[in-house]
């Protein structure tokens, strides 16, 4: 009686993994540039430049592009390629109602959510900030600032607001630096965060929900003022970086107002 042999088959091959933490990074370096405007509003992106300096190819580069698209950082136009996103004072202004939106709503669900040990927390940061001020930068501020409203905002324990807090953010992040640089009302601002905090902790929505209106709407009048300024800066003297090609503003973006 024959015999058969059953062959095995070779193994197949393990699935490369993904390199997310180079994406990842290669997408945070550029987020960064991007929120500096070291590409210049209206200016096309120059993508074999990028690609060269990071060493990386063509997929990985477009995708962390892409999700600076997604975030309004970025413009696509189809055959044409990325482009810096305009300067708007519109656009400034929506963001600012957007947020000014969201952190209401924060403060509300703060109010019902959190613990008076959770609230402690945050003032224990925000007072740990202003006891170094001396020593601080503008720019180490701002970043302490922007933690300030993150912590507040994680009190109401709503991750998906918290997320579209953190886009709103990056979009206003470099009209709020030179606010920060330029403005003598820093002091009154920053006070308005141990005032807020205790509303909150005392349960008292209606004043809270004014004490934050107020604190982003002085905010919001400088954001505007120098977003006039920026659109000047960029659109009348304007050197392009090597990460960039002029090119017309892509169809359908935001105009200098």
């Amino acid at each position: 009686m024959a015999t058969t042999t059953t062959r095995r088959r070779a193994p197949k091959a393990a699935p490369q993994p993904r390199e997310e933490s180079s994406v990842e990074r290669l997408y945070l370096d550029l987020r960064d540039r991007a929120m500096r405007y070291e590409f210049r509003p209206g200016a096309r992106i120059n993508e074999q430049a990028l690609g060269r300096e990071f060493g990386v190819s063509r997929a990985p580069l477009r995708e962390a592009l892409n999700r600076l698209v997604a975030e309004g950082l970025l413009d696509f136009v189809m055959n044409k390629g990325f482009f810096r996103k305009q300067i708007s004072v519109d656009e400034v202004f929506d963001l600012y109602q957007v947020r000014i939106a969201l952190e209401r709503r924060a403060v509300l669900l703060a109010i019902q959510r959190a613990s008076d040990e959770e609230i402690d927390a945050v003032e224990r940061y925000w007072a740990e900030v202003m006891a170094q001020g001396a020593q601080m930068t503008s720019g180490d501020f701002l970043l302490a600032d922007e933690e300030f409203h993150r912590r507040m905002i994680a009190l109401a324990k709503n991750k998906e607001l918290s997320a579209f807090m953190e886009i709103v953010t990056r979009r206003i992040h470099i009209a709020r630096h030179i606010d920060i640089q330029q403005s003598a009302w820093n002091a009154a601002a920053f006070d308005a965060h141990h005032r807020v905090l205790q509303l909150i902790r005392e349960r008292r929505a209606d004043e809270a929900l004014a004490c934050i209106t107020e604190h982003i709407d002085m905010s919001l009048k400088r954001a505007i003022e120098i977003t006039k300024e920026m659109v000047a800066t960029f659109f009348l003297v304007g050197a392009s970086s090597p990460y960039e090609r002029e090119a017309s503003a892509p169809r359908g973006s935001a105009t200098p107002a």
